[in-house]
């Protein structure tokens, strides 16, 4: 039984941190749309600070993180911001 749980949990899981990390997208954006897109930029300093890897393997991130890295963040605050202009 344990053989067959094991492959759907690991899609389950992969399907709900790419839920997660489109959620903080979307939340990166509206945040920046209320106008505290430089607000955001502070994360650069809580990524210093926690030393974790800035840029990670695209296709690692998403299968192991929920949250997207600090480096993909700022490229799609980035891609908003000059949709915008």
């Amino acid at each position: 039984m344990q053989h067959t749980i094991m492959p759907l949990q690991h899609l389950v899981s992969f399907g709900l941190n790419l839920v997660s990390r489109a959620f903080e997208f979307q939340a990166d954006a509206f945040a920046r749309k209320l106008g505290y897109a430089d607000s955001l930029r502070g994360l650069i300093k809580l990524q210093e600070e926690s030393l974790s890897a800035m840029n990670t393997n695209p296709w690692y991130s998403a299968y192991h993180y929920s949250h997207p890295p600090l480096v993909e963040r700022l490229q799609a605050l980035d891609k908003y911001t000059k949709k915008d202009e």
